[in-house]
């Protein structure tokens, strides 16, 4: 996967109070699939909560991950939300 678009990831991860350690990142069901038209990142923290967004990726070659800022920062808000609801 692209490292311009996983350093975006990691970036908006600590911006949600998320460390690199602190969760994992699954592309495509396991392995990034070139051939895809349409991407899954799953994103899993350390007690099995997880979220999934697509990417579409025509993006990625126009190298344009930015357009997913909003995504992907959802799903890092949604993981935070749902510990702060279990009083984690």
């Amino acid at each position: 996967m692209s490292a311009v678009l996983e350093e975006l990831i990691r970036t908006i991860g600590e911006r949600h109070a998320f460390r690199p350690r602190d969760y994992a990142l699954t592309w495509d069901g396991g392995q990034f699939d070139p051939s895809r038209s349409t991407h899954e990142l799953l994103i899993t923290v350390a007690d099995g909560r997880h979220v999934s967004t697509r990417i579409i990726y025509r993006v990625l070659l126009k190298r344009d991950p930015w357009k997913y800022v909003s995504d992907i920062g959802a799903a890092f808000e949604a993981l935070n939300r749902r510990a702060q609801i279990r009083g984690a």
